[in-house]
């Protein structure tokens, strides 16, 4: 393991805390309304020495993004690691995907404003690469699933290959997260409960690819009971995603 120098310490100490501090703004105003100025006079450092680490105030967003990116892929790893039929862990993925944005709403505000065309395109480009090589441990994990299912002849993929088949799921996910933190939307149409939904419908793919063992994807005992499962083996660390729309809304379609 690589010993810091003193220099080398203050210096990621240093950017640790403008970043923690980035954050809050960004939290209490918005991106938008991020002043670098005010950042610094937060963390205690000249404006200058914000420049020292970062271009702009969008390579701060993206260094944050980057983070939530990063547990993104450690969660999706736990879930390709349980000891479960490759079904289960296909389904588990869009689980992990409702946990981190429950226990981390920052992390995916932040990554969503990073993605906003304006702001993509503002940022640094080693700094953009930076954060979607940490996105590539999802994609491996995702694959290693689809790879698993293909060997064990759980799943025939037929003219699809393991990326076309975890690209339909990733957009499942990206398009439930988009639609369901869109102010109005929800409550336009009379949605509840969306990730439930997303659950459901992950079912219904999983069916459709006729990936086994095939299973009712209305049957909502069996459905939480697979929540249930996944949770205890793979999150017990964290609060459950699940528990509490089933207590409060009983239904959830």
């Amino acid at each position: 393991m690589t010993t810091l120098s003193r220099r080398e310490r203050e210096f990621a100490a240093r950017e640790r805390c403008i970043l923690d501090h980035a954050r809050d703004l960004v939290r209490e105003v918005g991106f938008l309304n991020l002043q670098m100025a005010e950042l610094a006079r937060r963390a205690e450092y000249a404006t200058g020495t914000l420049y020292h680490h970062f271009r702009c105030k969008e390579d701060i967003l993206f260094r944050l993004a980057a983070e939530g990116v990063e547990l993104r892929s450690r969660f999706f790893e736990r879930v390709a690691a349980w000891a479960a039929c490759s079904r289960d862990r296909m389904a588990g993925m869009g689980y992990a995907d409702w946990l981190l944005v429950n226990a981390y709403p920052d992390h995916f505000r932040i990554e969503q404003l990073a993605k906003a065309v304006d702001i993509w395109d503002r940022a640094t480009p080693d700094v953009r690469e930076a954060m979607m090589s940490k996105g590539e441990g999802c994609g491996n994990a995702i694959l290693s699933v689809v790879d698993d299912a293909i060997a064990a002849g759980d799943l025939v993929p037929g003219t699809r290959s393991p990326q076309q088949i975890s690209f339909s799921f990733w957009t499942m996910s990206a398009g439930t997260h988009t639609v369901t933190h869109a102010a109005g939307i929800l409550e336009r149409f009379e949605m509840r409960d969306p990730y439930v939904i997303l659950a459901r419908n992950y079912q219904v793919m999983l069916n459709g690819l006729n990936w086994k063992p095939l299973q009712n994807a209305e049957d909502d005992a069996a459905l939480y009971a697979f929540f249930d499962r996944l949770h205890a083996e793979v999150f017990p660390d964290h609060q459950p995603a699940h528990r509490s729309q089933r207590d409060d809304s009983g239904d959830s379609r």
